[in-house]
């Protein structure tokens, strides 16, 4: 079927992929012309949790650390991706429990430009209006997870729970802190403090391995920022960790954990925490999903030689 055909054919194609746990979304994409993207739905036990795609943006492989580019380049090819056009995911997980739906952060907004921003969007598609959120969780306050929590700098879900860490609002919200940042970055404690504020009396902050919503718990995962956490779901005999931002460039960092990118606030803690997260999931077979693994970036760790290796889950017909 050629893709205008498609389109055409879309409000049809969208009511019979939404019983299947995929719905489809024309968007602008980069000037050439529209793109699908998906918001990808699954089970966790009792809970249904949807993988939801910000965008993407290209990522600046010249940020990586501990490997030189002719080693980063050649991951990439091993990992079938461009070295010269790398396109990292930005990804958010919504999860809808009890009848509630509790989100997992909200993506860019308008922060970082037309490739990214579509978090509101796929949830209205979902049928999701932003007063029917309950739950704002952030895993770490940097702009791609906290810019699409603000629009005009009111809260974008105005019937939400701001669940943030003690860590990460500590170092954002601190003046002395952003004036001894590099210029480049002081612009995201300035997103970080417009965010508390909108959220006013509906931000609950949180410490070490706490409950964030039923079925819910918080796992400290720092190094990427102070106060990075996961999130694990557990239901019945089933359970997923959402890792946020343990892992930027898969093809590098999953076969050199020791690879490091220059957002990380503190690069030696954010390496091994990596290198924990691999190997107890590997262990235990737990299932994982990462903000900046491939869309929709559920799946599971393997041993592969000296590294890692990521394995897609496969698709659930729900």
């Amino acid at each position: 079927m050629k893709r205008r055909t498609f389109l055409k054919t879309f409000p049809a194609a969208a009511a019979l992929a939404a019983t299947a746990g995929i719905v489809p979304i024309a968007v602008a994409a980069d000037g050439h012309g529209a793109q699908v993207i998906a918001a990808q739905k699954f089970k966790v036990g009792d809970m249904v949790v949807t993988a939801i795609s910000d965008g993407y943006f290209n990522m600046p492989l010249d940020m990586l650390q501990g490997a030189g580019p002719d080693d980063i380049a050649a991951l990439l090819r091993q990992g079938y991706q461009d070295p010269e056009n790398f396109r990292a995911a930005v990804n958010a997980y919504l999860v809808q429990s009890g009848g509630e739906n509790w989100l997992i952060d909200a993506g860019t907004g308008g922060v970082f430009g037309p490739s990214l921003g579509d978090v509101a969007e796929v949830l209205a598609a979902l049928g999701v209006m932003p007063g029917d959120v309950s739950k704002l969780i952030v895993t770490h306050m940097h702009g791609d997870h906290i810019g699409g929590a603000i629009k005009d700098g009111a809260a974008m879900y105005p019937n939400a729970e701001l669940v943030v860490t003690k860590a990460d609002v500590d170092f954002w919200t601190s003046k002395d802190i952003q004036a001894q940042a590099p210029e480049q970055f002081r612009g995201g404690f300035d997103l970080a403090m417009g965010v508390i504020a909108a959220y006013q009396d509906r931000v609950r902050i949180v410490e070490g391995e706490a409950d964030l919503a039923p079925g819910l718990v918080g796992r400290p995962m720092p190094g990427h920022t102070v106060g990075h956490q996961g999130v694990m779901l557990e239901s019945g005999s089933d359970s997923l960790l959402i890792w946020g931002d343990v892992v930027h460039v898969a093809p590098v960092q999953m076969a050199r954990p020791e690879v490091t990118i220059g957002f990380d606030t503190d690069q030696e803690l954010a390496a091994k925490t990596r290198a924990d997260a691999f190997a107890s999931v590997v262990q235990s077979g737990q299932k994982i999903a990462g903000m900046h693994m491939p869309f929709p970036g559920v799946g599971f760790v393997e041993k592969a030689g000296d590294g890692f290796r990521f394995v897609p889950a496969s698709w659930d017909y729900m």
